[in-house]
């Protein structure tokens, strides 16, 4: 009896202390941008159906995602067990006006058709009710206020399978599905409330019921808690020469400025669109940046001192002059720009020559252009420093640099926040932040929130190549921050790298975009990222409380009393004895075929059909030419052109001697790619293409399949991994300048994605696979603490003490060597 009272009390004093604000939660669907297998369904009751005796209600909150082009499909199906449907869907039918939203019975349409005021435009939720009365044999719904009910004849039997969006049942299978939000779904009997499922799940397949009762199906979820938490992949691109971002923040459009085409990127649909300049190629370089001067619809590139400035319409796609090469006065990277009004552009900050910059520029883009102003500032030189304005100037973050100016006089990361007013040309200096840790600058730009009166920016350390991009929200009046959001890998080599931040408030979503372009700048890859707003704290999925309520005093007195009673009835009654706990295993590990297959990870080999091991016979210009082809097939799909494989492998010959060597090499590499079923070279679209199909096995190609299901991280899906990459990092033995961003890509994403998993993992549980996975991971990245950190958690959990002091020990002699400085964190640090 004292466990139940207890047990209870916990209850309600969690249920009446926690804030009940509530938080982003639902299910997102995904739509027409995705083929129909990647759809999104949800579904209750399908194998067996819910049954009522009363009047069935269901309610349930919708919202449309904005701005996105077909908003056409079911939103949800009610199939009885007579199998006839009932439906809400959005149409197009004309005869019905701007009413799109339609009640359908069976094979046709109900006399309830409605508009939703701003679907489509707002995120704004809205709420629908459908209730089915056989007993008054009516069909009443409620959107919102309104209410719409129709007579219809129902079956005396009460029984249905709920499905919304994308489902697989029987005869009505569908595929339709608009782009759209749902959450807090509810089930009523009569006036009881019987089931409510408020979709506040955070990965997996599963829509659980508040009380436990009854667990809904999702296929393909897009859980909305986690896009206010995890960054997400939008697209990669590979960029010919330099290139540089400008952003339309009203319609949500990314414009990436290169020399020969103008990319431009729509946020709501994740389409990219390239277009080439009507006249002729444009002299870009990696310093110069752009901006978006929405009332002209001109995007201006310009150098950091403003002397080379060129506007290209977005509409014609023509430059009004052409751009000359930069100078040692032009040519500073990693500056700060900001636009004042309709036509003020401001520069501040940059490095070039190993100086720091702290002048300011300014031009007037419209009257009369050309006219640029300059001054000085009393700031520290710096650059790597974010900016983000407000209606009369722009606020200053951070940087790496020095009074001085010149790199070689001790330059050092700062932490200050500045705000320059437009209106009087002068700085002053808010205050300085507190850094804790590792050191760390700013991406180019900030977003200032006016009315909560804070800022977002991103944050990395500069002093690693594989680095990462953390998202960080700030006060503009108090010194204090909080990390939001996971982190995105970022490759920084200094004037070579490039990162910004951007922020669209009819999507409510940031948008983050990292550029590399490494050497003579000859390509540019980049990647961009996009996470809801707001975004949650990156150790927890929900917001930070603001204030502890004086009641968790009284609530912590009687809890304490509570567990002292029970461990006083605990001492009174007779130990039980212990319970062995069995050791932790971890999921099988696959093993790859031996016949018919081609490893990447680890050292190149191929095996034949027999299972021979013929990796002998590829000689260095056939195996660079097999992996070119192979890994542009397998990441790009498409394959890769005759021209570029002439371009990478035999730059240095005439073009007829180039043509040739290509057929002989092509011709030796299909003889050997036959002994290999499932394995075929072809150049059916234009382009060469190795395809592989059942019984071939690529390790890349099944890493790739594994990676992009779309699944959250779960421990069949990371065994499943770690079976792959059990052999090694991505081609270790093989060096080729083409290669370098897919071992970097693959490294990143594979470190990204297994500490995802073991972050949430339970590593008590979990413990055999975290060792499993961590084990793989030092393949790749040898000094990473937090994997560290992990394995030696996971191997105390084990209770192998003396193998977690070793792994400890190991670790400290890899990071000497490779930092030459001791390791701060001792073993009981790591293990705490």
């Amino acid at each position: 009896m004292i466990k139940f009272h207890w047990f209870w009390l916990c209850c309600f004093l969690c249920c009446n202390l926690f804030d009940a604000k509530a938080q982003t939660d639902g299910l997102a669907f995904h739509s027409h941008e995705v083929v129909q297998d990647n759809r999104t369904g949800l579904s209750f009751g399908e194998d067996k159906p819910i049954c009522f005796h009363d009047p069935l209600e269901l309610s349930f909150d919708l919202s449309f995602l904005p701005q996105q082009t077909n908003y056409f499909g079911y939103i949800v199906r009610l199939i009885n067990s007579q199998d006839i449907n009932i439906d809400i869907l959005y149409d197009y039918d004309p005869k019905f006006g701007d009413k799109h939203f339609r009640l359908i019975i069976g094979e046709t349409y109900s006399n309830i058709s409605f508009n939703i005021p701003g679907m489509g435009t707002s995120s704004d939720w809205h709420t629908l009710k459908l209730r089915l009365d056989p007993a008054e044999q009516s069909i009443t719904l409620t959107r919102d206020n309104e209410v719409y009910k129709e007579k219809v004849k129902l079956p005396a039997k009460n029984c249905y399978s709920i499905f919304f969006g994308a489902n697989d049942f029987k005869t009505f299978k569908n595929a339709d599905v608009p782009p759209m939000k749902i959450r807090n779904i509810r089930l009523a009997e009569g006036e009881r409330q019987r089931f409510n499922w408020p979709l506040n799940e955070r990965a997996g397949n599963a829509a659980n019921e508040a009380q436990g009762r009854l667990t809904g199906k999702v296929i393909n979820p897009i859980w909305i808690a986690k896009m206010h938490h995890n960054w997400q992949p939008l697209q990669q691109l590979a960029l010919k020469g330099p290139a540089s971002t400008a952003f339309d923040a009203k319609n949500g459009i990314l414009y990436l400025v290169t020399r020969d085409s103008l990319f431009s990127y729509n946020l709501a649909s994740n389409k990219v669109n390239a277009v080439a300049y009507i006249n002729g190629s444009q002299d870009i370089s990696s310093t110069y940046q752009s901006v978006f001067h929405a009332p002209s619809r001109q995007i201006f590139t310009f150098s950091k001192d403003l002397q080379r400035l060129a506007a290209l319409s977005v509409d014609s796609g023509k430059w009004n002059k052409q751009l000359s090469p930069p100078d040692r006065s032009s040519g500073f990277g990693h500056f700060n720009k900001f636009l004042w009004g309709d036509s003020l552009l401001y520069t501040f900050n940059g490095y070039g020559y190993f100086l720091y910059k702290n002048e300011v520029y300014s031009a007037n883009l419209v009257h009369p252009a050309g006219q640029v102003d300059s001054g000085t500032s009393n700031i520290t030189p710096r650059y790597l420093a974010a900016a983000g304005a407000d209606r009369n100037g722009v606020y200053l973050l951070g940087g790496y640099g020095n009074a001085s100016g010149k790199q070689v006089l001790n330059p050092k990361n700062l932490y200050d926040l500045d705000y320059y007013d437009a209106r009087t040309n002068t700085y002053r200096k808010i205050y300085e932040l507190k850094q804790e840790g590792e050191e760390f600058v700013f991406a180019n730009s900030m977003i200032i929130d006016s009315a909560e009166q804070s800022w977002y920016a991103l944050s990395f350390p500069k002093h690693r190549f594989n680095s990462s991009l953390q998202l960080v929200k700030g006060s503009l009046h108090q010194p204090v921050t909080t990390e939001v959001g996971d982190k995105i890998p970022y490759l920084f080599q200094d004037v070579d790298s490039y990162a910004d931040l951007f922020y669209c408030p009819s999507l409510q979503r940031f948008l983050a975009v990292t550029l590399y372009s490494p050497g003579a700048h000859a390509s540019t890859m980049a990647r961009l990222y996009s996470i809801y707003s707001p975004p949650f704290p990156e150790r927890s999925s929900q917001p930070p409380f603001k204030k502890v309520d004086r009641r968790w005093l009284s609530a912590i007195g009687i809890l304490t009393g509570l567990m002292a009673i029970g461990l006083l009835l605990k001492g009174s009654t007779p130990a039980s004895a212990p319970v062995k706990k069995p050791e932790e295993t971890a999921p099988p590990v696959a093993e790859a075929p031996r016949g018919n297959s081609i490893f990447l990870f680890g050292e190149f080999q191929v095996n034949d059909a027999g299972g021979e091991n013929i990796t002998r016979l590829f000689t260095p210009l056939l195996r660079e030419l097999c992996l070119i082809i192979l890994v542009h097939s397998i990441k790009y799909e498409r394959g890769i052109s005759a021209e570029k494989l002439k371009e990478m492998l035999w730059f240095d010959k005439t073009p007829e001697s180039a043509r040739n060597n290509l057929a002989v090499n092509i011709a030796k590499l299909k003889g050997l790619l036959d002994k290999l079923r499932g394995c075929e070279l072809s150049k059916e679209t234009g382009y060469w293409k190795i395809n592989i199909h059942p019984p071939g096995y690529v390790d890349y190609l099944a890493y790739q399949e594994a990676r992009q299901s779309g699944r959250a991280p779960d421990p069949n899906q990371v065994s499943k991994l770690v079976s792959i990459l059990q052999r090694g990092s991505f081609l270790p033995g093989d060096e080729h300048d083409w290669l370098d961003t897919f071992k970097s890509e693959s490294s990143n994403d594979i470190t990204d994605y297994f500490l995802a998993y073991a972050r949430q993992a339970d590593i008590k549980e979990d413990a055999a696979l975290i060792i499993k996975l961590a084990d793989c991971l030092y393949v790749f990245d040898p000094v990473n603490e937090e994997l560290l950190r992990l394995k030696c958690k996971a191997l105390v959990s084990l209770g192998k003490h003396s193998l977690a002091k070793t792994t400890y020990e190991l670790f400290v002699k890899e990071y000497f060597k490779l930092y030459a400085e001791a390791y701060q964190a001792d073993f009981q640090q790591v293990i705490s």
